[in-house]
């Protein structure tokens, strides 16, 4: 019997990372064929060489790109898509990591940055993927979004507004091209106990006792709770779900 995704052709951005890490590790086990992208090629690499090659039935492998910049994003799809024989998913899950900062604050170069990374480099992917989806008839965009696209803390004005239209521009994309049967949803998922949290606070018994109060779960996700999350929004299951916002925050904007 065949996985959930078998047979289909995905691209992971930023899948060097935690999160994206524990994507390409969830399609990989469901039969996809996967192309993992990263801006750090090295990261991107150990993801491959992590999985467990008699736990899937597809090819996998790894690609260095800065998805921020046009001509790298069309070279990095051109190439994955005539590798991979097509392209049926693609899933963004990279993001910057801003200084915290509030808007007087916030240095330009800081606040470019971000909507490159976070904003742009979503708008590049999808601009350069959905002829591809289009020509395999049909496929899902599934762009990692935040919970805190949906509401605010201080000192990140850059990654709201970012994610906030990460969004916006998702639902665009799913009311212009659903009459090709493409799908667009975002993931937004709460605190995850990855590196990143370990940008700002020490280690990661800190960031639990910091942060575990704002969600009603009782605990922090781990990569795992939103790799299954795509696996839903990316599979046949979800196959009524378009330009929704698909929020994995273990109740954090529910209080």
């Amino acid at each position: 019997m065949g996985g959930r995704l078998e047979g289909r052709n995905a691209i992971v951005v930023g899948g060097g990372g935690g999160i994206g890490g524990a994507i390409v590790r969830r399609f990989y086990a469901e039969g996809a064929s996967v192309c993992v992208i990263d801006s750090d090629a090295a990261a991107a690499q150990r993801t491959v060489d992590a999985l467990d090659t008699a736990n899937g039935s597809g090819t996998v492998f790894a690609l260095g790109a800065d998805i921020g910049d046009a001509d790298a994003t069309f070279r990095a799809v051109e190439d994955a898509a005539g590798r991979l024989g097509g392209l049926h998913i693609t899933v963004h899950s990279a993001a910057t990591r801003e200084p915290t900062a509030t808007v007087e604050h916030t240095e330009l170069d800081d606040w470019n940055e971000a909507l490159r990374v976070n904003l742009t480099g979503i708008f590049l992917l999808c601009k350069y993927a959905i002829p591809h989806l289009r020509a395999a008839g049909g496929g899902v965009i599934v762009n990692i979004a935040s919970q805190l696209g949906s509401v605010v803390t201080p000192g990140r004005p850059a990654y709201h507004a970012t994610k906030a239209a990460v969004i916006n521009l998702t639902k665009a994309i799913a009311v212009e091209n659903a009459a090709d049967n493409i799908r667009a949803v975002t993931v937004s998922p709460g605190a995850i106990e990855t590196d990143r949290l370990l940008h700002r606070l020490k280690d990661m018994e800190t960031v639990r006792e910091r942060l575990t109060p704002a969600h009603p779960i009782g605990r922090l996700g781990v990569p795992d709770d939103i790799a299954g999350a795509v696996l839903f929004a990316a599979s046949d299951d979800a196959s009524f779900m378009t330009g929704s916002d698909l929020i994995v925050d273990g109740g954090y904007t529910a209080v």
